[in-house]
């Protein structure tokens, strides 16, 4: 047998539901009854699966992690490379979901660099079988409906990482009306100064209050809210790269593509290479 892949079921997402919702690119079971391996780049999306029967390792972002049935599933980032690794002669088999959507860099911060997650009893399975069935029989409203079911699939995931505050902290006025500003329009070039006179304080007083608040400078949060919309924009190939220089505000495409690459390491169209299925 080696590698099966007679149980996984691919879907072709809507431009639309690619640009703004979750959706799936495949779901369903793999057995292997040998390593299967993969240099990276060589899918899009991310991969949330779990091990329905034998054992084995996974080796992925140069760690080794032990893979065994029960409540633990791990989410890997497809655009590195990973092995799976079936253990004492017999074939592991998994089921998961292949996936992909808007902010997947975002998230990918939020979440961490640890793969495993530890998730309710009883939450992926079924979850993963609702997800196949939308798939194969297509309704109406399947894209919207897979975009819900992965919504909450990734509140968990969230939830587990204790990512989110369990109380929402007290936010300064003054920080909140800027917050509220840079929502509002974050493909401006904003200026501090500016979002101070927003703020109605000194510069300095805001400075202080938005890094005490937030936990970051006023600097960071600008650059990696306009960093977070670039990629968004990037992710519809419809949009020239010209283009998007041009809705961020940038004096030209190169001054937009140095941007770029000084934040996240690679050039948007090494960007896009990477976001293509």
């Amino acid at each position: 047998m080696s590698v099966s892949f007679s149980q996984l079921h691919f879907a072709e997402p809507s431009p639309a539901a690619r640009r703004i919702l979750w959706h799936v690119l495949s779901v369903g079971q793999v057995w292997r009854d040998e390593p299967e391996r993969h240099a990276g780049l060589d899918k899009a999306g991310l991969f949330l699966f779990r091990v329905v029967s034998g054992a084995g390792d996974l080796e992925f972002n140069g760690s080794r992690y032990r893979l065994g049935p029960g409540r633990t599933c791990w989410l890997v980032d497809l655009r590195q490379s990973r092995s799976y690794l079936p253990r004492g002669g017999v074939p592991l088999r998994t089921e998961g979901i292949r996936f992909g959507g808007p902010g997947l860099e975002g998230w990918l911060e939020e979440l961490g660099e640890d793969p495993v997650y530890e998730l309710p009893s009883g939450l992926l399975g079924p979850l993963l079988k609702r997800i196949q069935r939308l798939v194969r029989t297509r309704p109406v409203d399947c894209e919207w409906q897979i975009h819900s079911l992965l919504t909450s699939l990734l509140g968990a995931l969230l939830a587990q990482r204790g990512a989110l505050p369990s109380a929402r902290a007290s936010v300064p006025r003054p920080v909140g009306l800027v917050l509220d500003a840079i929502a509002a329009d974050p493909a401006r070039d904003w200026q501090a100064r500016e979002l101070a006179g927003i703020a109605a304080i000194s510069y300095s007083r805001l400075r202080h209050h938005f890094r005490k608040s937030q936990g970051e400078s006023l600097h960071d949060y600008l650059q990696r809210t306009r960093l977070d919309l670039a990629r968004h924009l990037l992710s519809d190939p419809r949009k020239a790269v010209k283009e998007v220089a041009n809705r961020l505000h940038f004096s030209s495409e190169s001054a937009f593509s140095r941007a770029f690459q000084q934040g996240t390491g690679m050039s948007p169209t090494q960007f896009r290479e990477r976001c293509r299925d």
